[in-house]
Formats: C-alpha cells, structure tokens, sequence
C-alpha cells in the first residue's frame, strides 16, 4: 500500500484460488482437485479461502497463523460435494511445501486415493467421497521415495522404489479401507529406475543411460533404454533405444484394456513426438500430431481416445482410426479430463 494506514504493507487477493492435480471418475460423474494454500509466512499472508461460496476451515500454528498445504476438494456435476484439509501432519510453517494430490478414483467411486509427502516424506491415503471425508492411511512412510508412482485406471498394482528397500510391487486394496499389500523385492536395481508401471503380467520402465564421469552429453554407446520385465518369468530386455538422451519423462498415459502405453520423446525446439507402445504385440508407433505435442492430459477408460494439448489446439484423438476432434482452446493446464467421449 502507498498510502493510508496501511502504508508499506503488501496485499493480495487471489481468485480464484491455486488448483493442481484433477482426478475423475466417469461412470459416476465424481471428481477430485487439489488447492494449494500458501499459507502465512514471510510477506505472504493467508486470510481465508473460500469454496464454492463457503470458508473453509484451515489448519493453524500456535500463533494463529494459516500453514501451507493443500486442500481435497471433492465434487459430482451438482457441484462441490466436500472439502478437506486431509492429513494434519501435511499442513507445515517452514516454508516446506508437502502436497496432498488426488491420484485416482477407486473402482466403485466411493473413495479417492491421494498421495502425500515432499521430497524427504512420501505415503498414501485413502478418502471417502461423502460430505466429512474420512481417510485411511494405506501406505506407510518409509516404503517408496519421492520419485512418484505411476497409478494406472483399472490397474490394482503399483510399483514402489526406494533407495533402501529397492523395487517392489503393491497390490491395492479394491475397497480403498485396507492397506496395501507390498511384494518381495525384485532383482532390478532401484538406482536409475524410471517410471514404472504394470499392465497385465509385464512392468514397463525406462532404464537411465551413461553420462560421463566428468559431465557433459549422454554417451552414445550407452543411451536410456525402455524395457518390458516378464512378471511371470523374471525375463528382462529392451524393447526401444532411446538414442542420445539418458533420460526421459513420465509415461504420459496407459491403458489395461488395450495394454498400450504412451510416452513422449523431444523437446519443444526440435518438436516434441507422441509414441504408442503396444505391450501384447511388442511394437512401437508414432502418433503424429502438426505442431508437435505439448502433454497428454486424459485416456478414455476403453483406451481408445486421447485427450491431448498440441502446441496448435487441443483434440481429442482415437488411437484406432487416426482422427482428431478439435476442442476449444482453454487454459487447461493440467485441469482437464474426460468423463464421457463421443
């Protein structure tokens, strides 16, 4: 302010308020978002947070202050069903910022699964979908490290990785009210292990290349590498040579009905290019889109159409046959999913 009695002092009014993570769940029209709360500290200061014209109660420290954090808000088509302030412990004042990001729905719609922690602290909960949420912490701290964990629609089983425990399959419970079941440790080493995940009887993960000892750009000989591990038969082998690069991003999106998954190799200079791996028939394909591909934000549950954000629009894409539907371009960031396709 430059003047009056509040002269010198820093204000801000945000609207609406800072959403991250959507999860939905079409056959019931739910869906779950995250709202991060910057809290009180420094020059920042929080006051109130209002939810669909309602305040929201939130955590505090001894001194009255609000904590940084995140919010679940839960919601059908009739609007905003219920908010939570989740897990206490996730709410802090040292300027460490612990997210609570909705994963997925389970299959009935009656729970959502929620992944929490930062960089040092990482574990998963369970919330009802009902007017005061109740959550069930499903998997403990201490079982999977902060690299992230790929949860795949229809697909019961997570792959965990931790420096200390290495890498080890956990079955869900379909309920969402049990804790996980956690497998024997498997033969691959944790170190440079990326982006696992299981679809049928094969997990599916990128191997990390060689960079020289003294820096400098990945060695040629010894690039990342994408690979399929047989669950039944321990067999591991490449099935796609990533030339040049060492390391890649997340798969973008998989489907268990087709038991396909998508990845993207590029970058915005060079342009970025949509793959489709095909598990059952061990082949790969580009999906070429014009103007490169920015993200893909959504899979259909039956596979067949992706919701994707190129650099010229956004379409809706069907696999099968090749064609794109042009939607209006909006803002969507990471807020945009499919409840029904055409």
């Amino acid at each position: 302010m430059l003047a009056g009695p509040q002269r010198g002092q820093l204000q801000r009014e945000s609207k609406p308020c800072n959403l991250g993570t959507l999860v939905v769940h079409p056959p019931t029209g739910r869906w779950a978002v995250e709202a991060l709360v910057a809290g009180s500290h420094n020059i920042s200061k929080t006051v109130s947070v209002l939810v669909s014209g309602r305040e929201v109660a939130l955590p505090t420290d001894k001194e009255g202050r609000v904590k940084q954090g995140d919010l679940l808000i839960l919601g059908d088509g009739n609007g905003v069903v219920a908010v939570t302030s989740g897990t206490p412990e996730m709410w802090t004042t040292n300027g460490i910022y612990r997210e609570q990001r909705p994963e997925a729905f389970t299959p009935d719609g009656s729970r959502v699964l929620v992944t929490a922690g930062d960089s040092g602290l990482r574990e998963f909960w369970s919330w009802s979908f009902a007017p005061r949420p109740t959550g069930v912490r499903v998997l403990p701290a201490g079982m999977t490290d902060s690299e992230g964990n790929l949860v795949t629609s229809g697909e019961p089983r997570i792959v965990l990785r931790h420096p200390r425990g290495g890498v080890r399959i956990a079955m869900q419970d379909a309920t969402g009210t049990r804790p996980w079941k956690v497998g024997a440790r498997l033969r691959q080493e944790r170190r440079g292990l990326l982006t696992p995940l299981v679809l049928g009887n094969t997990l599916v993960f990128y191997r990390q290349g060689v960079w020289p000892p003294d820096g400098g750009d990945c060695d040629e000989l010894n690039p990342g590498t994408y690979r399929r591990l047989e669950l039944s038969t321990g067999q591991e082998r490449v099935w796609r040579r990533h030339e040049g690069e060492c390391s890649t991003r997340d798969f973008v999106a998989a489907s268990v009905v087709r038991r396909t998954v998508y990845f993207i190799e590029g970058t915005i200079y060079s342009g970025n290019r949509l793959f489709e791996y095909d598990v059952a028939r061990d082949a790969t394909r580009e999906l070429k889109f014009e103007g490169g591909v920015s993200k893909v934000l959504d899979i259909s549950e039956d596979g067949r159409k992706l919701l994707v954000l190129t650099y010229p629009a956004l379409v809706l894409h069907d696999v099968v046959d090749g064609s794109s539907i042009p939607l209006p371009r909006i803002a969507v960031g990471n807020g945009a999913r499919l409840l029904a396709v055409p």
